[in-house]
């Protein structure tokens, strides 16, 4: 049995991998930590989680490794590789620049091989996790900068539903510290929108729209999109639970990868450019279960094994 500690375990991610991880056959929680109390032993742990802002990874994240414990980051802190573009878009200084080279991006579709020896694992971002998934197979097949709008629902604030509904465009172009991340993993330059939906829980929704590539402008878009969409196919192995289509974009939505571990992607060619839909439930696949897939890599247990469990069943889309 492995043993794992929590830090942030009340919080809304922290939460979530207790859930997960309550029905992980596998795996003991033997240490909990948050800003009320501590509860177990710290030191008989194989890895520790932290559901942490970047301030407190900073600190948290080099003790528990100085110990011989593996970590996996749920924060920004270590996801950049160069600490001067940290602090740009952070504001705060790293006093750790060494962990951020050492550091392993948490992605396992694209770097499971790497995740599996790794001391620290930085989990990606949910806003990241929807966008790099569908773009970093792509690469070639587009051209000039990329525009992407990504709506999320509050959860991805940490905060419950408002009674009132209201949208909130926010750090609209190159402003949000996400881009950083997500140009250097996708491979692509964008301008990126995200935008709050304080009426709705939980859900990813990602649209992205970008120049296709000359060879497949002189193709029907029927038969780009079916190109495309067969290029991100052949990225993914049954264990990334990644559904895509091509030219059916509005058929999905959130409410098809809500409480479940699966990305669907969405391909349609229209006039020279690609438009991507790309589905995720941010508390989990942008955050919890992909934590665990990290954890389970760091095992040497099966990628999804306990995460399978938590996902609610979808006849469109069976876990």
């Amino acid at each position: 049995m492995g043993k794992v500690g929590i830090f942030g375990d009340t919080g809304m991610i922290g939460q979530e991998i207790g859930k997960i991880l309550k029905l992980h056959d596998l795996v003991e929680t033997e240490f909990r930590q948050n800003s009320q109390r501590i509860e177990g032993n710290l030191g008989k742990c194989d890895i520790v989680f932290l559901a942490t802002k970047e301030q407190e990874s900073l600190r948290f994240a080099p003790e528990i490794l100085a110990q011989g414990t593996r970590v996996v980051d749920l924060s920004g802190a270590y996801r950049l590789k160069n600490s001067s573009d940290f602090e740009k878009w952070y504001g705060i200084k790293h006093p750790n620049p060494e962990l951020m080279q050492e550091a392993v991006y948490g992605l396992p579709a694209f770097y499971a091989d790497t995740i599996k020896t790794a001391r620290l694992v930085a989990n990606p971002g949910c806003y990241p996790t929807s966008i790099i998934l569908a773009l970093k197979p792509l690469k070639g097949m587009l051209q000039g900068n990329v525009c992407i709008v990504s709506t999320s629902g509050i959860s991805g604030a940490r905060r419950d539903v408002e009674a009132e509904s209201n949208e909130r465009a926010y750090s609209a172009g190159k402003m949000h510290k996400h881009v950083p991340e997500i140009q250097f993993y996708s491979g692509f330059n964008m301008n990126f929108y995200p935008i709050v939906i304080e009426s709705v829980f939980r859900g990813i929704n990602t649209n992205i729209v970008a120049e296709i590539s000359d060879k497949l402008k002189g193709l029907p878009d029927e038969q780009a999109s079916m190109q495309l969409a067969a290029r991100i196919k052949q990225a993914y192995k049954p264990e990334d639970l990644v559904t895509v289509t091509a030219n059916q974009i509005g058929k999905y939505g959130t409410r098809d990868v809500n409480h479940t571990h699966k990305v669907v992607i969405n391909v349609q060619v229209n006039d020279g450019a690609v438009h991507i839909n790309s589905l995720i439930d941010n508390l989990l696949r942008g955050a919890a279960s992909q934590a665990v897939e990290n954890m389970n890599l760091m095992l040497g247990y099966s990628r999804l094994h306990g995460i399978n469990r938590v996902c609610i069943p979808l006849p469109l889309l069976p876990c």
